[in-house]
């Protein structure tokens, strides 16, 4: 009984997130890219997660994912004109994207502005919550007695729209 366990031991560095590890998802497209931004959020280390970001927009440039991501690690650490100014240019290659359209639009509310402070190329659809969009869910609930799945809700609404604000239409002031 006095043998030594046969049990692997683990490095301890496993769970580390470096901007190259093995896990890291440090190529385009790799299945685990995901995870070193994931824990950055998780950590609330936005300053690292820009720097993270950094690095892999610089690297692969033509992977929209990886600018998307910066601009977002931006607006998460408050860069907000930041984000706005590094995605108008990719705004202006891609002016569908909406992932770009989006981390725009919520640095622009975050600044206290709205869409039309911002030169679209192709300019989003914003559903503010209004008398008119309560209306209308009411319409659209209203003749089925079964209930109805968010997913429902949401495609009906929400696929109409680029972006779907919860605040006052500002005209109704």
């Amino acid at each position: 009984m006095g043998e030594e366990s046969k049990i692997i031991q683990f490095p301890d560095n496993r769970g580390e997130v470096t901007t190259s590890s093995a896990n890291g998802g440090d190529e385009p497209g790799e299945f685990e890219a995901w995870e070193p931004p994931v824990k950055f959020r998780e950590k609330e280390d936005y300053a690292g997660l820009v720097k993270y970001c950094k690095h892999r927009a610089e690297r692969f440039p033509d992977d929209p994912y990886a600018q998307f991501y910066l601009g977002e690690a931006y607006v998460l650490n408050g860069e907000y004109e930041k984000a706005i100014e590094f995605l108008s240019h990719h705004h202006k290659k891609q002016p569908l994207n909406i992932d770009f359209q989006h981390v725009v639009l919520d640095a622009l509310f975050a600044l206290g502005k709205n869409e039309n402070d911002f030169n679209w190329i192709e300019k989003p659809v914003v559903l503010r919550m209004s008398d008119g969009i309560l209306d209308a869910c009411y319409h659209f609930l209203k003749p089925k007695r079964k209930s109805r799945s968010v997913l429902e809700i949401y495609t009906h609404f929400v696929t109409k729209a680029t972006c779907f604000s919860q605040k006052k239409n500002s005209s109704k002031r």
